[in-house]
């Protein structure tokens, strides 16, 4: 894939040219336009910070969920995502799986998507993306244009990669349904349609299993393949809403009673 994404770059990308400027996906709409897919291509297990095994993430999707696709990224690690895969293909699983990563570079989250091997942090935006595609992968910004959170790509960073001729974004997350999009998802919409013609993804950002699905990227097609390919072609719109209440207290709960068990874990001689 090359960095033309678009026949219309500066323009909203072909998946979301309908919709308003700040709006996302409804079913209706999705389904009238023919993208009967549901993918949720940013989630995290216990491998990272995440509340759910790898063996309850996919059995919550396979029966909780309508997702068609989806991808475990978990923060800096990429063994999870290769478990999951191995147990998802031993598995009668109905949906698909891609193996992901949300790599910390030196100037916000990024996924990497349909990748094999790791991608250290640490790095500049620019180096992660390569290393990204040097894999045949995609590059996607996540949770972009938070003023306030340090893990948030910022405007001139993406204006920097947008105005680059030899890196950039495959799509960029305008809908996160975690607190890092609480806001910034409506400027994310807005700056990505109006300045980039970004193919947008919609994505839960799920720490717990009540999470999962919470948002999800509409795509015309079920498999992960077809996922790619809405990508590259721009056909991908961002659908879903936020987080319950209800999943942030399991988080929290979890975090609180993971620190108490290191805490009561004797120091090592």
């Amino acid at each position: 894939m090359s960095k033309d994404y678009t026949a219309t770059r500066g323009m909203a990308s072909i998946g979301t040219a309908m919709l308003k400027k700040r709006s996302k996906m409804t079913v209706k709409q999705a389904h009238a336009l023919g993208k009967q897919g549901k993918a949720d291509l940013h989630m995290h297990s216990t491998y990272s910070d995440g509340c759910a095994t790898i063996d309850e993430l996919l059995a919550h999707v396979q029966v909780n969920t309508d997702l068609d696709v989806i991808a475990l990224t978990d923060h800096d690690v990429i063994d999870g995502a290769l478990r999951a895969r191995d147990l998802w293909a031993k598995g009668n699983y109905r949906f698909d799986f891609i193996v992901g990563e949300e790599v910390t570079t030196t100037e916000g989250h990024l996924l990497g998507l349909f990748i094999e091997k790791r991608i250290q942090p640490g790095l500049s935006m620019e180096r992660s993306i390569d290393l990204i595609h040097e894999q045949g992968g995609l590059a996607v910004v996540a949770h972009p244009l938070h003023r306030f959170f340090r893990h948030s790509c910022q405007l001139a960073v993406m204006d920097r990669i947008h105005a680059a001729r030899d890196v950039w974004f495959d799509g960029v997350e305008t809908w996160n349904a975690s607190f890092c999009g609480l806001y910034a998802n409506y400027i994310a919409m807005g700056t990505t349609r109006e300045r980039y013609g970004l193919p947008e993804l919609g994505n839960s950002d799920a720490h717990t299993l009540s999470g999962i699905g919470s948002a999800y990227s509409w795509f015309p097609g079920k498999t992960a393949q077809e996922m790619r390919a809405a990508i590259e072609g721009g056909l991908s719109a961002p659908g879903g809403t936020f987080w319950e209440i209800s999943s942030y207290y399991d988080w929290v709960r979890y975090v609180l009673n993971k620190e108490e068990r290191e805490a009561r874990r004797p120091a090592l001689a």
